[in-house]
This record gives C-alpha cells, structure tokens and sequence, in this order.
C-alpha cells in the first residue's frame, strides 16, 4: 500500500492508464470501422441505410462492444507501458533501487479492478441502454422489406397430436413470458387436416410452468356467440426459457436490473440460466480486469537486456486469449447447465490469477 501511495507508485499507475488509453484509442477506431462496414453488409442488403445511419447504429452498439474487448485493452495496455518503462531503462532503475515485482503486480491490478467497477456500475448499464436502441434501430431498418416485427408484433405457435394453437400478441413485456394483448387461434386435426375451432382474445397472457395464464378475455366459436371471462388456463408445452431467450436478450439488462430480472424468473417457477451467467460475470468482471493487468505486468517485467522480451509477451497474450475461450466454454457448460453458473464466470479470472502469482514468484524466487 505504500508503494502505491508514494510518488513512483502513482507514476507507475499513470503510466498503465495511459497505456490502456492509448490501446483503448486503436481498439475503438477499429471497432467503428469495422462494425460500421458489417452494419452496411447486414442491414444495407436487406434496405437502403446511409453511411450516417449505418454509423448512428455503430455508436448505439459501441459501448457493448467496448465492454467485451475491454480485458484484453487491459492486458495488452499493461503490456505497452511496462515494455515502455523497460525500454527507457527506468525498470531496471526500479529493479536496481530494490522494488520487487510484486510491487510492479500491485498497481497493474488497481488500475484494472477500478476499471473494473467503472465498467460494471456505468458502462454496463450505459451499454444495455444503448443496445436495446440499437436493436430497436436496427428492426426499424429492416421493417422495410416485410420483417414488420415491430408493427406486426409477436406471432408464437404451439402444437400437439390434436392440433395446434396459434399466438399473436401486440407486444411482450421486460419478462419476456407477458403478452399483451394475446390472440389464441386454435386448430384442430381432421383427416389430416387443420380445422379452425376457436379464437380467444386477451387483454394478458403469462406463461407459467404448463399453462397459459389468461386475463380479461373474450371467447368466440364458430356458430356461437362470444363469450367474456376474467380468468382462464390454456395448456401448453411451451418452453418458458426458449421464450424468455428469444424476446430478452441478456446484452439489453444491465448490471442494476439483472438481479431483479432473476428473482421475478425464479419466482414464476423458470430457469434463467443465461442471465444467472450474466449476473456473475458482472460480478466477477472487476477481477477479471485485475487478472489481465497483473498478467500484462507479469509477462512484461522480464529485462530487455536479458532477452526474449517479446517471447514473453507474445505468451502473456497467449495466455489471455486461453482465458477467453476457457470462459466462453465454461458459459456452454453452464448454459446447458453442466456446470454452476458462478463456477462457469468466476474460473476464468482465477485460472488467470493463480498464473499471474506463479510467474511472479518464478521470477523472484526461480
């Protein structure tokens, strides 16, 4: 602690700050470049979308993407301002004067677990936000050439051996199980045949565990009247979490409404594994960050005098890009509910940790 407190400690912070700014800057160009171009092939083949909308829709989907990279931005913004302090000759300055390497871990893991809670607590919620528009924006877009999702609403169909029962609603609440303003048409085999039976019209439907919940509706049959009725349960196979997946994306809740969105999920009897996942990475996002620097600081520390400089580097980037797809194997296993998902989300980061300690004490102690 009072490494960081003193003069070279600060110094040291500000200069893994300006080396993830300075990555952060190349990282970002890129991504404008390229998600613009691929928001040009994607949504400008289906219609017409000027160079302007093609950027407004980038810049709604940056802040998310920002997130994403922003470990490796880390790692490899460490990695740039400790090589730089080896190259001027000031590490082995540091090194001469008796400051340790665990000294040099300290600082690379501050500066990545505040970026950490900078990016859970505000750029998380301001990316969700900015995504959700971008969805938004982008089926707007497409609406053009007749996927009218939006004006047209929600169409849903369920079956069995008797027949089938066709959804339409005009929307679909935060849940993701509410319909509003629900159409059931139901259909019936004969003679291998549909034949139309009944249409039920409701103010609400929410799905629940087998059944359809139905309120403030009107019933009507061929040949008879109509016929209202406040409550009514239709029987359904439908997966509630294939439904919660199609209509909430887990990019659109942010780190302040995902616990929420768990509890009500749990409490309607569903199993929002997806979003259990989301919830703990978040958490375990500011650890994350922490790892990469400390691994960054770790790979970098080696003497240029002594060689092999870049060997190192190139395998402190190695070892991040195994921690990426370490993670994102670990989220299928929890996604197909192999694994827990706080196992799946906080594995990763300490797989890192426990490397960064290891090469740490590798080369202070041999």
């Amino acid at each position: 602690m009072r490494f960081l407190l003193s003069k070279l400690g600060r110094y040291v912070i500000g200069r893994i700050f300006v080396g993830v700014l300075i990555v952060m800057s190349a990282v970002l160009a890129a991504i404008l470049l390229i998600d613009m171009v691929e928001q040009m092939r994607t949504v400008g083949d289906r219609t017409e979308l000027s160079l302007l909308g093609a950027l407004r829709l980038t810049l709604l989907k940056t802040p998310m993407l920002i997130e994403q990279t922003l470990p490796f931005v880390v790692l490899a913004g460490t990695m740039v301002a400790i090589i730089g302090l080896n190259r001027s000759s000031e590490l082995v300055a540091m090194r001469a004067a008796g400051i340790s390497a665990w000294r040099f871990l300290t600082p690379a893991a501050l500066v990545g677990a505040v970026l950490g809670l900078f990016a859970i607590t505000a750029l998380n919620p301001l990316g969700a936000h900015f995504y959700a528009q971008f969805e938004s924006g982008r089926d707007a877009a497409m609406a053009v050439e007749g996927a009218e999702a939006g004006r047209n609403g929600v169409w849903i169909r369920q079956g069995d051996p008797d027949g089938q029962v066709v959804i339409h609603a005009d929307g679909v609440d935060s849940s993701g199980t509410v319909l509003q303003g629900a159409t059931f048409m139901f259909f019936e085999t004969r003679n291998e045949a549909l034949r139309f039976t009944r249409r039920i019209r409701a103010e609400q439907a929410e799905l629940r565990p087998g059944f359809w919940q139905l309120t403030n509706l009107l019933e009507a049959t061929p040949g008879n009247r109509p016929t209202r009725q406040e409550h009514l349960a239709i029987p359904t196979t439908l997966d509630a979490t294939e439904l919660i997946n199609r209509f909430v994306t887990p990019a659109t809740l942010s780190f302040w409404s995902l616990p929420g969105f768990i509890h009500e999920a749990r409490s309607a009897g569903f199993a929002p594994t997806r979003y259990e996942l989301k919830w703990q990475s978040l958490l375990a996002y500011p650890l994350l960050l922490a790892v990469m620097a400390g691994l960054g600081a770790a790979f970098s520390l080696q003497l240029q005098r002594l060689g092999n400089l870049a060997r190192w580097g190139a395998a402190g980037v190695a070892i991040g890009l195994f921690l990426f797809f370490y993670g994102q194997l670990a989220g299928a296993f929890a996604i197909s509910q192999t694994v827990p998902a706080a196992v799946a989300a906080w594995s990763p980061p300490l797989a890192g940790m426990f490397v960064a300690l290891a090469m740490i004490a590798f080369m202070e102690d041999g």
